[in-house]
């Protein structure tokens, strides 16, 4: 049996849209073996047929490699919220394809395998990467819960271009995760055709001066120049609260805000040494201000990414 670990993941980081994103420590793990016949367990009813994600996705990458579709028993741990903008499908679609690579090579018969740096070696990252970006329709998530840390990523016809670095891991960010999804395809709706030049001028080089931001651990330059006005703008009212919450996370000297992927989960960033206490007032103050109930989660970025191993089988589930 294999166990596959990924990180959530937070796209976009302001103005770097369907490029820029990140990897946080929470994440998904599956755990997965050959059966007689496939069967999920762990993930709620309505996921739990043909059209999983994660199957979805096996079963893509399993035809790129031109293997057959082995059964499968597939068991959920599912820590990341889904449709809240922190990379969950994301997460679903790198597992399943390298569930499907790791059967294929016969890696996962293997004792004495390293799976995660077996799946690190540059070409399957490649593959991974393909495979879920097909399932996900776009690489922002899909690249940092593969690499972890920060990620660049763009579509150069049918190649993936991904630019890769630590994240800074003495920065603390806390997600504000409400008790409302909002799906992906509702949030792109609300975005116009076209733009202004001024505003994909702005976007452009905000977008820029982020990825500079990040690599040089340089938190006041990202404060600086994390504003967006390609997407946010037009989801801000798709998010009750927004406002209130933000105004929270600035009052306990946020160095940047945004909207975690297409929302409506709301990520602060912060340099501190005490963030228990900053967890503890933010949801405090949250609290006593919004409509809606928020969950804060203190969390810090994942260089890891994506990690697998084995279990033997008279282990306890997870």
């Amino acid at each position: 049996m294999i166990e596959i670990e990924v990180p959530a993941t937070s796209a976009n980081l302001g103005p770097g849209f369907d490029c820029l994103g990140i990897a946080l420590s929470l994440s998904n793990i599956v755990r997965i073996k050959r059966a007689a016949r496939t069967y999920l367990t762990g993930c709620p009813s309505q996921w739990a047929g043909e059209d999983n994600l994660l199957l979805r996705s096996f079963r893509h990458a399993c035809s790129i490699l031109q293997t057959s579709v082995p059964e499968i028993a597939v068991e959920f741990v599912s820590n990341i919220p889904p449709a809240r903008g922190l990379g969950s499908s994301a997460s679903l679609a790198v597992a399943g394809a390298a569930a499907a690579l790791l059967f294929h090579t016969g890696a996962e018969a293997g004792t004495e395998v390293d799976y995660s740096a077996f799946l690190h070696r540059p070409e399957n990252l490649d593959f991974l990467l393909r495979a879920a970006a097909d399932i996900e329709g776009h690489p922002d998530n899909a690249a940092p819960a593969m690499y972890g840390g920060f990620t660049a990523a763009a579509l150069a016809g049918r190649k993936i271009i991904v630019s890769h670095s630590s994240a800074p891991e003495h920065w603390h960010f806390e997600a504000c995760i409400p008790d409302f999804n909002l799906e992906t395809s509702v949030a792109r709706k609300a975005l116009p055709d076209v733009y202004p030049r001024a505003d994909v001028v702005h976007s452009l080089s905000h977008a820029v001066l982020t990825a500079l931001a990040i690599q040089k651990a340089d938190l006041t330059m990202l404060g600086r120049v994390c504003e967006d006005r390609i997407h946010e703008p037009y989801r801000r009212p798709l998010i009750p609260d927004f406002e209130i919450v933000e105004t929270a996370c600035r009052a306990q000297n946020a160095a940047a805000v945004w909207i975690s992927g297409s929302g409506p989960t709301i990520l602060a960033v912060f340099d501190t040494s005490a963030p228990e206490k900053i967890n503890k007032s933010l949801a405090s103050d949250i609290a006593e201000r919004a409509l809606h109930s928020w969950h804060i989660i203190p969390l810090q970025a994942d260089n890891l990414g994506i990690r697998a191993h084995q279990v033997r089988q008279e282990e306890p589930s997870v």
